[in-house]
């Protein structure tokens, strides 16, 4: 009977650690799927402000020129009226 009740704790025992080396691992590839995240969410961040800071010095240099669809639609349609 004490041999069963050791086995069965020596399974439980080897099934939590496999259980907690899988939480680590996992846990360790969310760390770097979050990392890899935030340095494209960085990089992107700075494209909008590289395309935003372009917008406006076009604006200034030529202030007709057609920048965006908004703009575009709203030059196609004052020509239509």
């Amino acid at each position: 009977m004490e041999k069963e009740k050791n086995k069965s704790e020596r399974l439980d025992k080897s099934y939590l650690i496999k259980t907690i080396s899988v939480i680590e691992r996992l846990h360790d590839d969310l760390m770097v799927l979050q990392e890899a995240y935030m340095k494209e969410q960085q990089s992107l961040f700075h494209e909008k402000w590289k395309v935003r800071y372009l917008t406006r010095i076009l604006k200034r240099v030529a202030p007709d020129q057609v920048l965006s669809e908004e703009e575009l639609d709203n030059l196609i349609h004052k020509k239509e009226h």
